[in-house]
């Protein structure tokens, strides 16, 4: 199943499915500059807590990494 779309709300990153449905959520930290950064139809991006993680599909974390600032 492909990723169609990645939506921001409350503190929380919805990933949607090929059919729309939610296929994993991930949490977000508080800082302000934590949010979604891109998907692709195999992968999310999100920066929480000065950091670039990486998420499949079904939310299991695929990679990380400092963002450096």
């Amino acid at each position: 199943m492909a990723i169609t779309g990645a939506v921001p709300r409350d503190g929380t990153v919805y990933v949607l499915g090929s059919d729309g449905q939610v296929t994993a959520t991930i949490p977000l930290g508080s800082d302000e500059n934590d949010g979604l950064v891109a998907y692709t139809p195999s992968t999310v991006t999100v920066r929480r807590d000065g950091m670039l993680l990486v998420f499949g599909e079904d939310g299991t974390m695929v990679t990380r990494a400092a963002t450096g600032g």
